[in-house]
Order: structure tokens, then sequence, then C-alpha cells
């Protein structure tokens, strides 16, 4: 065997060491590359990073009965390559909130400062609890978990059930159910509507005076063929229909639940003093039978239909009869009254300033519909009556007509204050009887819920005494229980002007 002798300056500085201080040489190096190897990547700081939640909306859908108490959970998510810091996670109503969070089993209502892994999450725990028997809480317990992250604040809802309500709601999977036949929902507690509530045919849903009917986002009542709706409010205790965000700032916002619906062939719908408020359409009355019933598809009176994304009140070749009654502030149509039909309304007020800048007219008749080939079908407008109403809003004409000469068109306006633009609609022609036009009616206010007049309104004494007379019962007080007969000389719509002693 052969040597090679390598002499190499560097190798006889190496072995000039003993072997223990080469160990240790070795070893350092070792943890150097280790260290670096395991360093801790840097947290992302850029505000497009943010984190992502495993739902929007926490609920607590049990429904109390007795103290109750119910946990739910959801993940945080971070999607990104780096670490993500949460600098805040807090309860947005902090110490007096209902609701309690745990979050990596600390609990507490706000946490600094969490760290979430790239690609990693987390779980964040919530409960409430809630006594039912405390009519002071809202039925709704509503609050919201509020996260910031690199400069983006989002945010995880919370609803709990509070107030023993009673809640309508489908099955897992569907959209709809039935109520029960011949159901009566009470004022004793809140009605809450998940989903589409259908009556289903021959059967009714009766709804009982100062009973509360909130809806969820894209709650409705549908009415099937020959089923009622009878809705039997009072001046004192009215029935309410609207959506189930109480926050303030949703009081007044159109579209927050889909309607009331009355399919075609639906009988003796009845409504008084109802207020209907913040959804797509108010009521839909479609096409009637006069085999089926000899009464209105629909009556209603001393009702309130406001803040409406679509239409207030629709008849679709139907016959409906409406006395004292206000339809305001909607997006398309307060009143549109289509597909011919037969229509009577008495002391109403349609009123179109709807505060989302909507640019629908108050009020809208055809006798004709379009088909699926787009060819134009005349439905014969048998009659359309607006006797002591005002048709008015902030368009340059509020009463639209249009007539198919194919099909009959009767309609007819009696001492009426209305907006009109001659070139669109003669209100010079024999339809119009003593009518009164594009004349201030001076309402107290345009966009709160009242449509009172002031003592300068252009409707003030224009009615016909003689339409009242011929129905004292249903007109012969205002909306305000105030007597339209004192004087003979009753003012047009659902209110008679009244001084503040009065």
């Amino acid at each position: 065997m052969k040597w090679v002798i390598i002499n190499s300056p560097k190798l006889r500085f190496w072995l000039n060491f003993d072997l223990v201080t080469r160990l240790l040489f070795i070893i350092s190096i070792l943890c150097v590359v280790i260290n670096s190897a395991c360093k801790k990547e840097g947290l992302t700081t850029s505000s497009e990073d943010s984190i992502s939640f495993s739902t929007d909306t926490l609920y607590f859908d049990t429904v109390f009965s007795t103290v109750g108490s119910s946990t739910r959970k959801f993940s945080i998510y971070n999607t990104h390559n780096a670490p993500i810091k949460i600098k805040s996670l807090k309860l947005a109503g902090g110490s007096n909130s209902l609701f309690r969070l745990n979050v990596n089993g600390v609990p507490g209502t706000e946490f600094k400062d969490l760290e979430i892994r790239a690609k990693d999450s987390m779980w964040v725990f919530s409960d409430v609890t809630v006594d039912p028997q405390n009519t002071n809480i809202p039925f709704v317990v509503k609050d919201s978990i509020e996260c910031s992250t690199n400069g983006n604040l989002q945010d995880v809802k919370l609803v709990a059930f509070g107030q023993n309500a009673v809640f309508h709601k489908p099955k897992a999977g569907d959209n709809s159910f039935y109520v029960d036949c011949d159901a009566i929902w009470t004022s004793d507690t809140p009605h809450v509507v998940y989903g589409i509530a259908v009556i289903d045919s021959a059967c009714s849903l009766t709804i009982e005076k100062g009973t509360k009917v909130y809806f969820h986002n894209n709650g409705a009542i549908v009415a099937l063929s020959n089923a009622s709706l009878k809705v039997e409010g009072t001046k004192e205790e009215p029935v309410t229909f609207e959506g189930d965000r109480l926050e303030p700032e949703f009081e007044n916002i159109a579209g927050q639940w889909q309607g009331i619906y009355l399919f075609p062939l639906s009988v003796d719908n009845e409504v008084d003093w109802a207020i209907i408020k913040n959804a797509r359409l108010g009521i839909q009355a479609d096409t009637s039978n006069a085999a089926v019933s000899s009464n209105p598809t629909l009556t209603i009176r001393n009702s309130i239909i406001q803040n409406i994304s679509s239409i207030g009140i629709s008849g679709r070749g139907a016959w409906i009869e409406g006395t004292n009654c206000i339809f305001a502030n909607c997006g398309n149509y307060c009143g549109a009254f289509s597909l011919g039909g037969k229509y009577d309304f008495k002391h109403c007020t349609f009123a179109n300033y709807a505060p989302q800048g909507f640019d629908g007219a108050a009020l809208v008749l055809n006798n004709w519909f379009e088909d699926n080939n787009r060819n134009i079908i005349p439905r014969d407008l048998e009659q359309a009556n607006f006797t002591n109403s005002i048709i008015y809003g902030t368009q340059t004409n509020e009463v639209v007509l249009s007539n198919d000469e194919n099909g009959i068109f009767n309609y007819a306006f009696k001492n009426c204050l209305l907006r009109a633009n001659k070139s669109d609609t003669n209100y010079e022609s024999e339809e119009f009887t003593n009518c009164v036009v594009n004349q201030d009616p001076n309402f107290v206010s345009e966009f709160g819920e009242s449509f009172m007049i002031q003592e300068t309104s252009a409707a003030k004494d224009i009615g016909d005494l003689s339409a009242v007379n011929n129905d004292l019962l249903n007109l012969e007080n205002d909306l305000n229980m105030n007597a339209r007969t004192l004087d003979g000389k009753p003012d047009a719509g659902a209110y008679e002007y009244t001084t503040l002693e009065e």
C-alpha cells in the first residue's frame, strides 16, 4: 500500500486542535446551520393580507323557554404564506354584551396580538345566556366580533334568540314551509319568519291585533289558491310586518324581506290596521275568479305600506278594494294595477318620495300583459276608481296610464289631488272629475311614517261628502280617528287636517 502525504497548511492548522475542541467546533457549526434553517419567517404586515372566517354570522338558534345558554364556534384562517397577527379581537358590545368569548382556552371580551402561523387557523368560541322572561331584552339579541388585522377591520355577526318568540322556519335544506291550516298567530309573543310561510289551499292564516311579525332576509307569506290571509289589527294595536334587523340604522331601509303574495285564485284576503314596511314588495294580489268568491281578492283598510324597494301594493288581474290607506316611498310604484282587473280606492294616499332616490311613479294602470314571445295580450281593466285620494310625489307625472286599445280600459279619478303631466296624462278628460292638479299637498312629513296634511294643503276640503256617507262604517273617520263629516268638506287622502289643539 502506498501512502500519500498531504502537506497543507490548513490541514496542519486543523490537526493542531485536540479531539474535544474539534468536536465542539463541529457542533457549533451545525447549530448555526440548524438555527438558520429553522428561523421563523417574518410576519406579513401588508394591508392586502387579511384573515378569513368559516362563517360570517354565528347563529344561536335555540328557542329558550327557561334561562338558556348556548355555545357556538367558528374558525379564523390565515391563508397566506407567512404568519399574521390579529392586532385586536373583541366583542363590539364590550363588557355590556350578553355574549362571551373564549380564544385558545382563555375567556374574555378582548384579545390582542393573536398570531396565526402561515396556512394555519384558530378556533373562537362564543356563548350567550339570555333570560327569555326579561321583557326588556329584544327577542333577537345581536352583537359582533370585531377583528383588526393589518389595518383591516372585519367582523363576524352574533345573533341569538332572546325572548320566548315563536319561530316559523323550514326544515333544513328547504326554503319554504306550510303553516298549520287555519292557524292563528297571537300577540302574546313576536313571530319570526325564516323562509317562505305558505298558506295551503282551502286554509287560512289569521293574525290577531297587536301581533308583531318579523321576517329574516328572503322571508315572505304566500297564500295559495283558495287560501286566505286575515289581518285583524286595530287603531290601538296594529299588526306590524317588518324585517328582523332591529338596529336603528335599519329602521327605514327598504328591501329587507320579500313581502306578502296572494297567489292566483286566493280568496277573501282581508288586511285591517296593518303596518307593512321595509320589504321588497308590500302586497301582491294576483288573478281573481268571480266563480270562486263573490268578495274582493283583497280588502285592505286603515293600513300603511311604505319604504318598499319595488311596489307597495300590486294588483295583477285582481279585485282589490282599499280605504284609509297610505302607500308611500316605493322604488318602482306605490300602486301598480296591471293585467286588467277591478280596483276601488277611497281616501287613500299614494305618495312617492322614496329617499333612496328611486324614480318610480306613485301609480300605474294598464290593461295588458306581455307573453313569453313578447306579444302584447290585452286584459280588460273593468274598473279602477280612485275617490277622495292623493296621488303625488317628486316626478312631474305620478299617474301613469298604459292602454291597449284592444281591451277595456275603464278608470275614474274623482275629487283627487294629483300630480300629472298633461302630455302624458290627459287630466282634462271625462275620466277626471273635480280633481286638483299639480298643487302642493303640503304633507307634514314626506319621509317619516306620517303623511298628514297641513292647513295650506291643496287636498283640504276637496273631497266628495257623498262618498263618505255611502260608506260611513269605513270612511267616517280617518287614520287618526278624526271625523270627516263635521264641516261637510272632507279632505282628500288618508288623513283629515286637524290642529294640534283638536
